[in-house]
């Protein structure tokens, strides 16, 4: 553990999306991440607007939150993945919010993954945490998504360690859950070119 800290403190999808480009994109994202003092959210409203629903929120109160963006394609955007959440999750039994954080510290601790999936269901089966992937580009498949249901699992495993991790893509309404065993390794090495190209940013 470095006695200084985190170099750097990403979101679970930041993390994803950095793992999905190239290195020349990813030496101006790091470099543009460490100028400012943390990165905007797109999922914030859209991560709200799913809580605020399980809440009771009436549509209405809904779509307003998700139009609390100056932004017009981010509100188009956060609208469908809501659309999509609401056809594939939204009226399941057992949909539960879930408002666990979960940290992963990578690299000696110098890079930190904030997990905060947005919803579960629980089922006799037992119980499925997810997290929102909204992106249309990188667009999510197995592999990325298997980098999410792992970091899940390593931020959860000692406050929740029995739960089944899940990423749902709310663009074209799949849902992930497998990890193959190459991830590990894969996530290492990303982390590791994060934390250099942010140590010399």
């Amino acid at each position: 553990m470095s006695a200084s800290g985190p170099i750097l403190t990403l979101s679970l999808n930041t993390f994803i999306r950095y793992y999905s480009i190239d290195h020349s994109k990813l030496i101006g994202e790091v470099s543009r991440r460490m100028q400012q003092s943390g990165g905007y959210d797109f999922y914030r409203l859209l991560s709200e607007a799913i809580k605020a629903k399980m809440r009771g929120a009436t549509d209405d109160e809904v779509r307003f939150i998700l139009g609390g963006t100056s932004n017009p394609s981010e509100e188009s955007y956060n609208k469908a993945a809501y659309d999509m959440f609401m056809s594939k999750y939204g009226k399941k039994r057992g949909l539960t919010d879930f408002d666990k954080k979960g940290r992963v510290k990578l690299c000696d601790g110098e890079l930190v993954i904030v997990a905060s999936p947005q919803f579960a269901i629980e089922a006799s089966s037992g119980f499925s945490v997810f997290n929102v992937w909204a992106a249309q580009n990188p667009k999510l498949d197995r592999a990325r998504a298997g980098v999410g249901v792992y970091l899940m699992q390593q931020a959860f495993r000692t406050t929740a360690p029995n739960y089944d991790y899940k990423m749902f893509d709310a663009v074209d309404g799949k849902t992930y859950s497998a990890v193959n065993n190459t991830i590990p390794q894969a996530i290492h090495n990303v982390a590791k070119t994060v934390v250099n190209l942010a140590k010399s940013a």
